[in-house]
């Protein structure tokens, strides 16, 4: 775990297949579904345009 200033960071370490002291890092992070809302809500709002 790492400290910043948002609290902690969950990062995923895993070694690199087919080498020596290598290692890869991967930062979990939550999803941000807020521009997938509103992407669904334009589209859904077009659609009813569309249809009527």
């Amino acid at each position: 775990m790492i400290l910043d200033k948002e609290g902690q960071r969950k990062l995923k370490i895993e070694p690199i297949e087919g080498s020596y002291n290598s290692y890869a890092v991967h930062e979990r992070e939550k999803r941000d579904w807020s521009g997938n809302i509103y992407l669904a809500c334009l589209a859904l709002i077009l659609a009813i345009g569309f249809f009527t």
